[in-house]
């Protein structure tokens, strides 16, 4: 066993994306039903499920399917959490998904201006009206959390079911302080950006990011250099990669098998992978259905961690 795969649809409609419009979309949620993938991610502010494109998910019916609040990134998430805002997010997404459900429904981001009681019942009322099956939290600091898990224990309420989080070779931190209070609360934990937003292929690294979202031609590809251009994280990455190719693999395959079958996480919870290709998605299901890694790559991994940990403790 291993923890399931979730597709998540951040991609879609991005630049330099594949999937741009409802054939090219149809075409990934055939091959993800093919690869028995059942279970898919997205948000409100996600490009193409943003837009009135409902033909575009006119198969997401066959699939589990989560969403997320809107959450404007302009600002600091004040407001994005009152009843009006969770209603108007909600109903909006239903439609463009095409039906009168989500699986689950996540908060995107913490929003400190409303009310946390208020935060946590808007949720509740989702669920009693019939518009998700559950909740849950993402990207919401551990202190946070811990309260409206005290607030689910006062009143009675229905406690979130996953939370959803950084996790990969360089992003440990969650290992510490928020999965444990995950874990004593009986929450799954869905990973998402399983090889660091690209960095973790080792192609920034080599200087082979040309055409990828590291890449001078993409619209965030400076930005995204500058998340992963720390000297001590390019120096133990090129070290990893190294070591990594002389053993006969890349460093994402190491950094795919090494979160499905050695990482903290359990068979219920989950890994978030996305693709901006077709064959990507294919490629990176094979990688993980491979299997654990032979024994002498652990050392390497928990190397390259100890090498990052200190500036990196801290990503959630």
């Amino acid at each position: 066993m291993a923890p399931q795969i979730i597709f998540g649809t951040a991609s879609l409609g991005m630049p330099m994306s594949a999937f741009q419009d409802a054939e090219t979309v149809q075409e990934l949620l055939h091959t993800l039903q093919d690869l028995a993938i059942t279970r898919l991610d997205s948000g409100a502010r996600y490009p193409l499920t943003a837009r009135a494109e409902p033909k575009s998910f006119l198969l997401s019916k066959n699939f589990l399917v989560d969403t997320k609040i809107f959450t404007d990134t302009a600002t600091d998430g004040s407001g994005n959490l009152t009843k009006d805002a969770i209603d108007r997010s909600t109903v909006a997404s239903l439609h463009r998904l095409r039906r009168e459900a989500v699986n689950v429904l996540h908060i995107h981001r913490h929003d400190p201006a409303t009310p946390l009681e208020e935060q946590v019942r808007n949720f509740i009322d989702q669920i009693s009206q019939g518009r998700c099956k559950a909740w849950a939290a993402s990207n919401v600091p551990p202190p946070i959390l811990s309260e409206m898990l005290q607030l689910c224990d006062k009143n009675g309420w229905q406690k979130p079911v996953c939370y959803q989080g950084c996790y990969n070779l360089i992003s440990r931190g969650m290992e510490k302080r928020l999965l444990p209070l995950l874990r004593a609360h009986g929450i799954k934990y869905n990973a998402f950006q399983p090889l660091a937003a690209g960095f973790l292929t080792g192609k920034l690294v080599n200087n082979e990011h040309a055409g990828t979202c590291f890449g001078d031609d993409h619209p965030f590809g400076l930005m995204v250099r500058k998340l992963f251009g720390d000297e001590d994280l390019t120096s133990a990455m090129k070290k990893f990669d190294a070591a990594v190719k002389a053993q006969g693999l890349t460093p994402a395959e190491v950094a795919l098998r090494w979160l499905t079958h050695h990482s903290s996480l359990e068979d219920d919870d989950g890994v978030i992978i996305g693709a901006s290709k077709l064959q990507q998605v294919i490629d990176t299901v094979g990688l993980i259905r491979k299997g654990p890694l032979p024994d002498a790559l652990i050392p390497l991994v928990e190397e390259l961690w100890s090498g990052v940990e200190e500036k990196r403790q801290e990503i959630l």
